[in-house]
């Protein structure tokens, strides 16, 4: 085959793929493009995890919302999400109504995550986290405080201790929402 007829064969094939697949686009703008207010939301989610997670070992004190002198369940999440301009209700049943519900399978870090408290009644919350991770085989890993005796401020994992497992109510996004 000599080169004019090469040639007129690429030819004839870039029209038939174009025909084909619309517009040839170059590599770099054929992948995906990114939501950018995805992105905004998974930056600000790892800086509140990371902001929280200075916070370990900060002892529990009912109805305490500062470091110096400790945090309930509550407290701790609005005084984290407060750093970030998100200003939540004050208690864990309030924030059971600040942002969007989201099925416990689209849970994303920095979301809340609400679980009955032990005097509340089923389905009543009484209990929050922040969602650290999500996986279908270990469950939620999260960070709160929830009593003077379990440390204060820690990261649990609600498919190894069976009590938050037995109360979980539901996910909420906080994060993007306003």
């Amino acid at each position: 085959m000599n080169l004019l007829k090469k040639y007129m064969l690429v030819l004839a094939f870039i029209a038939g793929a174009h025909d084909l697949f619309g517009q040839l686009s170059p590599w770099w703008a054929q992948s995906d493009t990114l939501d950018s207010a995805e992105v905004q939301r998974e930056v600000i989610a790892d800086s509140i995890i990371t902001y929280a997670k200075t916070f370990m070992g900060t002892p529990y004190v009912w109805g305490g919302n500062d470091p110096q002198t400790g945090f309930d369940c509550s407290g701790f999440i609005c005084y984290v999400y407060k750093q970030f301009d998100i200003n939540l209700p004050r208690t864990s049943g309030q924030q059971f109504d600040a942002g969007e519900p989201i099925p416990y399978v689209e849970a994303k870090p920095g979301d809340l995550i609400l679980f009955a408290g032990p005097d509340n009644g089923p389905g009543n919350p009484g209990h929050v986290g922040i969602v650290l991770s999500y996986a279908p085989e270990t469950g939620f890993s999260f960070i709160h405080t929830s009593s003077p005796e379990s440390g204060g401020v820690r990261i649990s994992n609600e498919k190894s201790e069976q009590y938050y497992y037995k109360k979980f109510l539901e996910i909420r996004r906080v994060i993007g929402t306003e």
